[in-house]
């Protein structure tokens, strides 16, 4: 190691100590020859060296703190660059298309994507998939293999990182993403409810919606008799994140919420997951239902449990980003590969 920087931060160090006491000597070295030449009197060296000593003091105190001083300036400058900063997705962009008579057709072609935070990890590796309007396909396969970061480029919380989105023959980029996501309705396997009533719930984020309507969403989503048991009825609040309310009533809230929402693509994450069997199937009935009220509505279903999913018109297994299986129920099942090994699998289980 140098000795020299060292040497010259101990010397700055040394002078800026020694400044304050060889000020003061200077100055009263210089007042002592103007007593001397009757040019001040005695009673004004009392105030020249108070001033002195307070000003002095108070440029140490500056200095002392000059370290903490340009870290703020630093931070501030960190925090309002955070403010001016654009997004790459800007949620509040008023720019974009907003198509006509959306049909909620989807395609991903040879869709290559990375997350920012693991740019060596290929989360999806050409994936190749079209779904067409009103048809309910399902997503399975492993934990990692991408199911759930296609539902995130549709959601448009991400773009592709090579490759193309098409919604209706447009490219995802191109379209307004406030109506792209109000033509979404997203039930995932934690609803997201708030500490409101239940009707404030299901209306969350819409305006002037009737409480005919509120009635007509919780049915079809098979929650309104439960809810009319209640004292309150839909005055009734659910608590924070829900705490007052079981995982069906919870998840069935969420559903009236998208419901009532009337979304042309409808994505379900693990909707049912986390469930006991009674409320699982109630609620797969309430989202069988939802696809027969709006027989144009696209459906994309991830499940883990295999025997959600036996209904949908096409079944894609992925496999490290790519769709290596596609078939219904029945032709994976005569096919013998990767479908039929997890649903025996997860027979052996139950």
């Amino acid at each position: 190691m140098s000795w020299r920087p060292d040497t010259l931060c101990a010397a700055i160090f040394a002078l800026y100590w020694t400044l304050s006491p060889l000020t003061l000597g200077l100055l009263y070295w210089r007042a002592l020859i103007l007593v001397e030449n009757n040019k001040i009197d005695m009673s004004n060296i009392v105030m020249i060296s108070a001033f002195a000593m307070f000003a002095l003091q108070s440029l140490n105190v500056v200095g002392m703190l000059a370290n903490r001083i340009g870290a703020s300036f630093a931070s501030a400058h960190a925090f309002f660059d955070l403010f001016d900063r654009i997004p790459t997705i800007d949620n509040e962009s008023n720019k974009g298309k907003e198509l006509n008579n959306f049909r909620g057709e989807t395609e991903f072609n040879q869709v290559k994507f990375i997350y920012p935070s693991r740019p060596t990890v290929l989360v999806l590796n050409k994936l190749q998939l079209s779904i067409k309007s009103g048809q309910r396909i399902a997503l399975v396969g492993a934990s990692g293999c991408g199911k759930s970061t296609i539902v995130q480029l549709l959601e448009r919380f991400y773009d592709v990182t090579h490759g193309e989105l098409i919604l209706d023959g447009v490219d995802i980029r191109k379209l307004n993403i406030q109506w792209l996501r109000s033509r979404l309705g997203v039930v995932s396997q934690e609803p997201v409810l708030f500490d409101l009533t239940i009707a404030e719930n299901i209306t969350y984020g819409l305006e002037n919606i009737s409480i005919d309507e509120i009635i007509l969403a919780a049915t079809k989503a098979n929650i309104h008799e439960f809810i009319q048991q209640l004292p309150l009825g839909y005055e009734t609040k659910v608590g924070v994140k829900g705490s007052f309310l079981s995982g069906g009533e919870k998840q069935r809230i969420a559903i009236a919420r998208v419901l009532i929402r009337q979304p042309k693509i409808l994505l379900l994450d693990e909707a049912t997951s986390a469930m006991d069997p009674y409320n699982e199937q109630i609620v797969q009935e309430t989202l069988d239902q939802a696809q027969i009220e709006d027989p144009s509505r696209t459906s994309i279903i991830i499940a883990h449990r295999l025997s959600t999913i036996r209904s949908c018109d096409l079944i894609h297994v992925l496999e490290m980003g790519r769709i290596v299986e596609s078939g219904t129920h029945t032709e994976l099942i005569q096919k013998g590969g990767i479908y039929y090994t997890m649903l025996n699998a997860q027979n052996n289980v139950q």
